[in-house]
């Protein structure tokens, strides 16, 4: 808007543009107004035409003139996210756009020399619907622009040559026109291309010639005529190497990769020129790098253009010792004459020399991100970026919303997989705020991204410390973490048994390490992810056996938890071997299992459950691997078991029993295996069947409530009634 009022301004010779911003502000025929009152516009009606004489008539005819309004690449309205965002345009956006229709609309209506020209890419058509009244009119006066044919491409490159004096070889202009290419920028690098040719042929005092398209990466010198080769080759020679590796691939196409290819390895080399301060390489290909990224953006699968400050794009970089002077100053060799790739240019003016922070910068044209293979590279790798840090922040939120609890935090794969992407990717907070909701508040924006980032770094140290023994065992192995283990214990140990351990065998120590195996595996309350690994690894070094290690647990409830724990260690290890251990370990839990009474409370029941459940699925996975009828007559034990457990917990509906999660796994186990008799299967559903039994009690309202669902998997979702119906239609089916 600013700018559309600072253009007619200027163009009707008006001295304040805040007086035309607030015409404009006051109707939609405010520019139509504005026109007639200026002197670019006679009407013949008025006093001051019928009564001037001829020399007066032909003074206002100089002044007068045409207002042609040309907004040109439209497109930038759905690109810039301060004129639409989520599929809604500004209020600004929206009454520029209604000011220009209406404009139109009056200068058809009135027959005023008034002109609008819209100039857009073609797939930018379906979001013109955002605009009231725009579809109608592109619709009555759209003209799509052909593609050039062969004469045409003549003239593009022949006559803004013959025009300016400059001169061009035929065989030139017949080697630009068989290179290009299809695609949407053939005009941009033409046009590139010819303006590089200008520069090599000394600015244009050479005639413009094969040699000059070969010497800005066009064409390969084995292609040249004969007598270019010995120039272009002793002219080669004199260039860097690292000038040279630029040249990997000559062509049409190739022509602006190679030149802002050479401006990127150069950049180190120009600062130091400009400054007469040092910067590695490496920090100014990486200040180059980061610039680019924020000024390109992927909208709907398409990288286009992104404005940002330089100050906006300082506080990305995020260096301490790079503030806006020194990048601004790296920046610069894209905005030389002859490379101007990034707005605003490099003038004559001495002032345009030096970017300020609140100076916008932006990408010349599209075709730079499409055509520059590292900026295409980097806009994709930013991208992908953008939607990692959506995946995270949706984990992020969840532990947030739960007041931070240790049940949301990250299992160790997805840990590892943020960890090694903040690592990488670096991301602060004016990165995060960069992709926040553009409708708030800069300082807001910001505030909340400071937040996001230390919630971020405390969710992941939180996730690391829960998983730093697993890690370990990961990293070190078992046979490793059991040495570490032994010489603590020998550490922990009094001076007069250090000195006596040197002495003993090392039978002495492997006791000791069995000692230590037994007391982890009576600590119920420890996760079986610290015993387990260290037992399994006894076993295989021949240091105990199973039946040992049971008999050393007093809690019979830990025995079938360690039991279990062994064999699903074995099984997921070795899947198939060892055969031996394997069904001793669950012939072990089974049998304890089979003494295991249905009693207790609440807790105690859903403990029982989930060690029916735990033990179902590793038998289960060990009767995949190995089809043995001893594995499956346990199998078909504990399936037996999960129905009468499954059988008393329903008729019987303990007050304080809630846990229907382990309890409709205990059902399923039963089904499956076909132990539930018909008179089960009755009982069962006049208990849970609204269709069998209409007066339900309050236990079963409670704990299969319409809102519960019964969380299956790892994603938070599954059926609600908490599971209710659809243990309705296995009963159902289970019942023919």
């Amino acid at each position: 808007f600013h700018n559309l009022c600072g253009s007619i301004a200027r163009q009707l010779d008006i001295p304040n543009p805040f007086t035309v911003q607030a015409e404009l502000n006051h109707g939609f025929s405010a520019i139509v107004d504005l026109y007639k009152s200026s002197k670019r516009y006679i009407d013949t009606n008025a006093i001051a035409w019928q009564v001037a004489n001829d020399e007066g008539k032909a003074a206002m005819k100089r002044e007068a003139g045409n207002l042609i309004i040309l907004v040109d690449q439209f497109e930038e309205f759905f690109t810039n996210p301060e004129n639409y965002h989520k599929g809604v345009p500004s209020r600004d956006a929206n009454l520029v756009l209604n000011l220009l229709l209406e404009t139109a609309h009056i200068a058809l209506d009135e027959d005023l020399p008034i002109y609008i020209v819209f100039t857009m890419r073609s797939d930018y058509i379906g979001q013109c619907a955002a605009f009231r009244g725009l579809p109608e009119y592109i619709g009555f006066s759209q003209f799509f622009v052909p593609r050039l044919n062969r004469t045409q491409l003549q003239q593009v490159i022949e006559e803004p040559a013959i025009l300016s004096g400059n001169r061009i070889t035929r065989r030139l202009t017949e080697r630009l026109i068989h290179d290009l290419t299809e695609g949407v920028d053939q005009l941009p690098i033409l046009q590139h291309a010819l303006n590089q040719v200008w520069h090599a042929a000394d600015n244009g005092k050479e005639e413009m010639d094969l040699i000059h398209y070969a010497m800005v990466g066009g064409m390969p010198v084995n292609e040249l005529p004969d007598e270019h080769v010995d120039r272009f080759k002793n002219w080669f020679e004199s260039l860097p190497s690292e000038i040279k590796a630029c040249y990997h691939e000559p062509n049409l196409q190739n022509v602006l990769d190679t030149h802002t290819n050479k401006l990127y390895g150069q950049a180190e080399e120009y600062y130091k020129q400009k400054t007469n301060k040092h910067i590695s390489d490496e920090d100014a290909k990486a200040i180059v790098k980061t610039a680019f990224i924020c000024l390109t953006k992927i909208d709907q699968s398409r990288a286009v253009r992104n404005r940002m400050t330089l100050k906006e794009i300082t506080n990305i970089i995020g260096r301490p010792e790079f503030g806006t002077v020194e990048i601004g100053a790296v920046l610069n060799i894209f905005r030389e004459p002859g490379n101007t790739f990034i707005r605003p240019f490099i003038l004559e003016d001495p002032e345009s020399h030096v970017l300020k922070e609140t100076d916008v910068l932006d990408i010349t044209h599209e075709s730079l991100i499409r055509n520059w293979e590292f900026l295409e590279r980097w806009a994709k790798e930013e991208y992908n970026n953008y939607t990692i840090s959506l995946d995270f922040e949706q984990q992020l939120n969840r532990w947030v919303e739960s007041g931070k609890s240790k049940g949301f935090i990250l299992s160790i794969g997805p840990l590892t997989y943020f960890e090694n992407w903040f690592n990488t990717a670096k991301p602060n907070a004016y990165w995060i705020a960069r992709y926040l909701p553009e409708e708030t508040d800069q300082e807001e924006k910001l505030l909340k991204a400071k937040q996001v980032l230390s919630n971020s770094h405390e969710f992941i140290a939180q996730s690391a410390r829960k998983h730093v023994v697993t890690r370990t065992v990961i990293r070190y192995g078992p046979k490793r973490i059991v040495a570490v283990m032994a010489l603590l214990g020998v550490i922990l140990l009094s001076a007069f048994t250090v000195r006596d351990y040197f002495h003993r065998q090392n039978d002495y120590l492997l006791k000791s390490i069995k000692t230590q195996s037994f007391e982890l595996a009576n600590k119920s309350k420890l996760s079986l992810e610290f015993p387990i690994p260290v037992i399994t690894e006894q076993l295989i070094s021949g240091n105990t056996t199973i039946p040992e290690v049971i008999n050393n647990i007093k809690d019979p409830r830990q025995k079938i938890k360690i039991a279990t724990g062994i064999a699903t260690q074995l099984v997921n290890q070795g899947r198939y071997e060892p055969q031996k251990e394997i069904l001793q370990s669950l012939t072990i839990a089974d049998s304890l299992l089979e003494k295991l009474e249905i009693q207790g409370n609440g807790r105690e029941l859903s403990e029982g459950l989930k060690l029916l459940n735990d033990f179902s699925v590793t038998a289960g996975f060990a009767c995949f691997f190995n089809h043995d009828e001893k594995l499956n007559s346990i199998l078909n034990r504990n399936a037996r078991r999960s129905a009468n457990w499954t059988l008393y917990i329903l008729q019987q509906q303990p007050g304080d029993f809630s846990d229907i999660q382990n309890l409709s796994l205990a059902l399923d186990n039963a089904i499956n295996h076909k132990v539930f008799s018909p008179e089960d299967i009755s009982k069962l559903l006049g208990i849970l069947s609204p269709f069998e039994n209409t007066s339900r009690s309050a236990w079963l309202e409670r704990n299969y409530q319409h809102n519960k669902v019964l969380v299956r998997g790892g994603f938070d979702y599954g059926p609600q009634f908490n599971g209710l119906y659809q243990d309705l239609a296995y009963l159902y089916a289970a019942a023919g």
